[in-house]
């Protein structure tokens, strides 16, 4: 592997053409690290900062502590730090999940759904719209001078070997430092740094190779006589350079140019790199080097400096000199920090890629824009020496670029990335785009996560509808058996499932209210069985008793309750044979009937009789001519076992307690039935939206209490949608079974605290950062919502905080109309479905006439 350096010919190209080969200073890869021709070795770690959800401004600076243990303990003398904040366009091939789950799901308007929203993304792709943030570090490692090697200077297996575990244990410490510091650190494997050196020597490629280590190399071919070995730098260099561009070399068919940072400002700041990140898109490598002063070098230059200056400035008979006297000032200044601050030498360029010569010209402009911004003078554009540049500036490397400047630690480390926007999981359901125009893939069944469960808060107008149905339509696409069973008091979600019954889909749609056609029978019982259970029966125990006031008396309770099991059972056992199922007024009249127990044959006491017979009386205002009795008192028109239900209460008048509880009660029962008789392994989905309206009293609140203890052991995903944070407050510490929260934009008085009333940050426990974000929050109707997503995340990674980031809900034309639930937006739909027979046709040529697309 580290083999005497043979004699190479040199291989004659194109004119204005060059090989890497002949320039990069690589010389093999080695148990994860690199080692370099000079044999110096780096290593690398991949880190994750945390996402802007995290820390205000104030917090930001108190994190400047621990990270400046990361250079002070990673970085040892005369060895370089390089940070890569790498920004990659997202591939069309990151939308081919989403694709696959479309070309797997047998429902057509959920995989036109599906489609329509990939195709969306791809466009967004296509534009350039879409990177994805990358961060690494690389530290060099040079060997003492009694084991110092080189390629003309071969080293023995030994030494090479005591090498490499040097390196490992200085990059061990590295990714111990920087979790200390509040990072997610990782060591790259050989893969990795393999993968970092050919993405940027070779950009046109989407995707690197895989490595192939010295011990699997063969001999391919033999070429002059010689054999053909795959080496590392022949993996390595699959695209030539072209210098002939006046403005920077091409790369195969990529345009780069270079942007440096001609100084640094005097006084930085916190987040200072974000600056020159900010609003970019696109190929960018934001790079940071940093190589550390020997700390007594930097005493003597300073006393040295300091006495030159003091005879200039201050010595008896010299008239003083401004600029040596401000030089002097800044001198012993300087000298102030010695053994408090450590020196660097460190510069900051941008490398950018782009795909033609106009896309070039409009990064540069944006990129030298945020630049000059910094007052860190104007950036040096390279032009024809981009080259040089370019490779000196590769990973991995440990050449020094131009134009260094000289900060101190507390200076430093404001280069250093403190936030950035969160990359999501690796794989998802949905796919977001974040406000840094990254893509953030995200599941409600993600194995990284304690619970299924999300609650949306948000303010009116914000597009929690929408959310919220994007999330379902994208679920049931990627999960092909799942079940949904949703609870919506504004008919919000009615197109949607219109558009699935259209289909074909097995949905059942439930409407409550009193000019309803629905019909539910309370006394329904599972296809084949004809006598009640414990369960149904404790079930239709408690529908009665909505209309039946238990009295305060317990014995009268009691005999009531006999009363009313007896007549269940009785009623059940007379109808066996009968063609139709008991209802409601079959109840009643057996009340007034039933003279013995159903087991027995016993007459039944005196007391339970009269207690019978005063239920009766009692279930009568239900009955009859009671607004109640044609949806209590009749036979089903519905199937509750559906796999999609909706279950719209829109009907029922605000001030009508008694239909609200009865709708409760139904609701409720659907919602356990279909969480039991579902096997556990197909995912489950359980909504109620405008959660304050529905959910009110304590027994409802309780009953909801019930199913966030169980129902993740059922396999469902439970989620609520609501206005009022304040409803998190109805859960207590079960608040916190809510791994996802979807947070819209609060407006600054109610997101903090005002006098006594606590704000929204306060009653939903989220970071304090979130009282200025949230008010940032923008909704921009027909193109996107913006949501502070925040999960919960559970096993190794948990640690105590919620991940996430400003994530914007965007929909394809045909999903928004589809969704959109605005006065306007459905008065113009009902018309085009009235006039186009169907809810998908109209929904379609309303988007076509419109957008000209549903894309």
């Amino acid at each position: 592997m580290f083999g005497r350096k043979q004699k190479r010919e040199r291989s004659k190209g194109p004119k204005g053409s060059v090989s890497f080969g002949k320039t990069l200073p690589y010389w093999d890869i080695q148990e994860n690290i690199m080692v370099l021709q000079d044999g110096r070795l780096v290593y690398g770690v991949y880190f994750e900062p945390p996402s802007h959800i995290h820390f205000t401004e104030e917090e930001l600076v108190g994190r400047q502590h621990t990270l400046k243990t990361v250079f002070d303990l990673a970085i040892p003398d005369g060895e370089t730090f390089r940070t890569y904040t790498s920004l990659r366009s997202a591939l069309e091939d990151e939308i081919e999940e989403t694709r696959r789950y479309a070309d797997g799901c047998a429902d057509p308007v959920l995989r036109e759904l599906t489609l329509a929203r990939a195709a969306m993304l791809e466009r967004k792709i296509l534009d350039g719209e879409v990177s994805h943030w990358k961060f690494f570090a690389t530290v060099t490692v040079t060997p003492t001078a009694d084991a110092r090697f080189s390629m003309d200077e071969p080293p023995s297996p030994q030494e090479v070997q005591q090498a490499t575990l040097n390196a490992q244990a200085a990059q061990a410490a590295t990714v111990a430092q920087m979790a200390a510091a509040g990072f997610a650190a990782r060591a790259m494997t050989g893969q990795d740094v393999f993968g970092e050196c050919f993405y940027y020597l070779n950009p046109g490629w989407p995707t690197p190779p895989a490595f192939i280590p010295q011990a699997e190399r063969q001999i391919h071919s033999i070429r002059r006589g010689r054999p053909d070995h795959q080496t590392l730098i022949r993996q390595l260099t699959s695209t030539r350079v072209d210098n002939l561009q006046a403005s920077g070399p091409i790369l195969g068919d990529q345009y780069v140019e270079v942007l440096s940072l001609a100084r640094l400002p005097e006084y930085t700041e916190t987040g200072y790199l974000g600056h020159i990140t900010d609003g970019l898109h696109g190929t960018y490598y934001v790079i940071v080097e940093a190589t550390r002063e020997n700390d007594y070098d930097v005493s003597n230059e300073l006393e040295k400096k300091k006495t030159d200056l003091w005879t200039r400035v201050r010595a008896p008979g010299v008239i003083p000199n401004g600029r040596a006297a401000n030089l002097l000032d800044e001198i012993e200044a300087a000298q102030k920090l010695d053994s408090v601050e450590s020196r660097f030498e460190a510069a900051v360029s941008v490398v950018l890629v782009a795909s033609t010569a106009e896309e070039l010209e409009r990064m540069k402009r944006k990129a030298r824009g945020n630049i000059v911004r910094l007052r860190a003078g104007a950036p040096i554009s390279y032009g024809f020496q981009s080259t040089f540049q370019y490779l000196a500036l590769a990973p991995f490397t440990a050449e020094q670029s131009n134009f260094l400047f000289k900060p101190y630690t507390s200076n430093i480390i404001d280069l250093f990335p403190p936030i950035a926007p969160w990359k999501g999981f690796e794989s998802g359901a949905i796919t977001f785009q974040s406000r840094d125009k990254s893509f953030v893939k995200f599941d409600l069944f993600t194995p990284l996560t304690k619970t299924p469960h999300f609650a949306i808060f948000a303010p009116p107008g914000s597009g929690k509808t929408v959310l919220a149905q994007s999330l379902y339509g994208a679920h049931l696409t990627k999960y092909k058996d799942a079940v949904l069973v949703v609870s919506d008091a504004k008919q919000d979600f009615a197109y949607f499932f219109k558009a699935l019954r259209e289909s074909g889909a097995d949905s059942e749609i439930i409407n409550f209210g009193y000019d309803s056609e629905t019909r539910f029978n309370i006394f329904d019982l599972e296809e084949g069985v004809f006598e009640p259970d414990g369960q149904k029966v404790s079930s239709l125990n408690a529908f009665i008793r909505i209309f039946v006031k238990s009295p305060s008396d317990v014995e009268k309770k009691d005999y009531e309750d006999v009363a009313i099991i007896q007549a269940i059972l009785a009623t059940y056992k007379q109808f066996k044979e009968e063609d139709r199922r008991p209802q409601m007024s079959d109840f009643q009249r057996m009340l007034n009937t039933i003279e013995s127990y159903t087991d027995t044959g016993q007459k039944m006491e005196p007391a339970v009789l009269a207690a019978a017979r005063s239920v009766s009386i009692r279930l009568r205002k239900a009955l009859g001519s009671s607004p109640l009795a044609p949806f209590i008192d009749c036979q089903s028109n519905k199937k509750i076992t559906s796999r999609l239900i909706y279950l719209n209460t829109y009907g029922i008048p605000e001030t009508d307690t008694l239909m609200r509880r009865v709708a409760h009660h139904i609701v409720k029962g659907i919602m356990w039935n279909t969480a039991k008789s579902y096997a556990q392994e197909i995912h489950k989905f359980i909504f109620i939206d405008e959660f304050e309206n529905q959910i009110q009293t304590a027994e409802e609140v309780a009953d909801i209490k019930q199913m966030l203890r169980v129902f993740r052991s059922f396999g469902v995903s439970f989620g609520i949608a609501t206005q009022d944070p304040h409803a998190s407050q109805y859960f207590g510490s079960l608040k916190d079974s809510f791994s996802h929260l979807f947070v819209g934009g609060y407006s600054s008085s109610v997101a903090r605290r005002t006098g006594e009333a606590p704000g929204v940050v306060e009653v939903l426990s989220l970071p304090k950062v979130m009282e200025t974000k949230l008010p940032e929050l923008t909704t921009i109707n027909g193109k996107h919502a913006e949501f502070a997503l925040l999960i919960k995340q559970g096993g190794e990674d948990d640690r105590g905080e919620r991940v996430g980031d400003i994530i914007q809900v965007e929909e394809s034309k045909f999903g928004l109309a589809l969704f959109a639930s605005g006065k306007d937006e459905v008065t113009k739909k009902d018309r085009y479905i009235e006039k186009h027979g169907g809810v998908i046709q109209g929904v379609k040529r309303l988007v076509l006439e419109t957008h000209g697309s549903v894309v």
